[in-house]
């Protein structure tokens, strides 16, 4: 068979699996690249020019949407301008402030419990059945990531030893998880391309105060390649691309597919920053992140439907 003999839906699909290897790729190097840069460059510093920069970006491709989507904007604007405040800051530009304490792997690790917080989100706030199956998913994956956070030692957790990266990872993914039902509960009428950029403005804005009390607390840039190299990465990397390839790519094999790729963040994670960052996988590492993947694949099933 030729290439032209190719069905198209599937290659259609196949662009998709690429885009997602491509998407995780880009957000696993992001944990890296805020690792790397801590000490050189402030992480609301990171965070500011990261969506500022987003925002200009995408700007020019989004001003008709914008102009077509204004009403809708207007209506919706406390909603969408708590999904710029969830992503772009708390589950994005405050990551940049827990890798300043918390090694790129436990970032990379910890992310892939955010589908079970979906889970039990969903069931909080939008009355989501959740079956017991799902309940115990839940339970186990909570488990790997106190695993992670007590560094294979539970009784760190009681003493309040934990490493506070680690905890903050916790709010991060938390933010993100919250993310993701507020925008389920936005209604159909917003191209993406309007929302993505609104949502950048609006977390550059809340980076706005906190950029500004580095820079007059006389925290120093470090002007070095690695600044200027991490800025750009975060700039034009994961805030524009690799959240257009995700989308895109969900929009063609669905978001229960898409979600098993997050299990390659820790993979992608380790492979750079054990090279880059010196750092190692350690058997809580791998003990969290298995009870977390049997946990997220647990909490991913579906209830029964109920016969009448």
């Amino acid at each position: 068979m030729t290439d032209t003999d190719t069905p198209a839906p599937a290659r259609r699909e196949g662009i998709a699996h690429v885009m997602m290897l491509i998407a995780v790729l880009i957000f696993a190097v992001n944990y890296v690249v805020g690792r790397w840069a801590a000490g050189d460059t402030p992480p609301y510093t990171l965070g500011f020019v990261r969506w500022t920069s987003g925002m200009l970006i995408l700007l020019p491709f989004a001003w008709a949407h914008l102009r077509q989507d204004r009403d809708f904007i207007r209506r919706h604007w406390k909603l969408l301008c708590l999904a710029g405040f969830l992503m772009p800051f708390m589950g994005a530009g405050v990551t940049y402030v827990a890798l300043t304490h918390t090694g790129a792997i436990n970032g990379g690790v910890i992310q892939t419990s955010m589908p079970v917080m979906i889970v039990l989100l969903s069931w909080m706030f939008l009355r989501e059945r959740t079956a017991g199956i799902q309940w115990l998913g839940i339970i186990v994956a909570i488990g790997g990531v106190l695993y992670i956070v007590a560094r294979g030692n539970p009784s760190s957790l009681l003493d309040l030893t934990f490493n506070i990266g680690d905890a903050i990872l916790i709010s991060c993914n938390l933010g993100l998880a919250v993310y993701g039902v507020a925008v389920r509960k936005l209604p159909a009428g917003i191209h993406p391309l309007s929302l993505i950029t609104v949502v950048c403005a609006v977390g550059a804005l809340c980076h706005v105060p906190f950029f500004a009390y580095e820079m007059a607390s006389g925290v120093q840039i470090v002007f070095s390649t690695k600044t200027f190299v991490s800025l750009a990465y975060v700039a034009i990397f994961p805030s524009v691309v690799a959240i257009l390839l995700w989308n895109s790519a969900i929009g063609r094999i669905g978001p229960s597919r898409a979600g098993f790729y997050m299990y390659l963040t820790p993979v992608y994670a380790a492979i750079f920053a054990i090279p880059l960052l010196g750092e190692s996988i350690g058997m809580y590492h791998i003990v969290g992140a298995v009870l977390i993947v049997i946990g997220v694949t647990l909490s991913s099933r579906k209830p029964k439907a109920t016969s009448t």
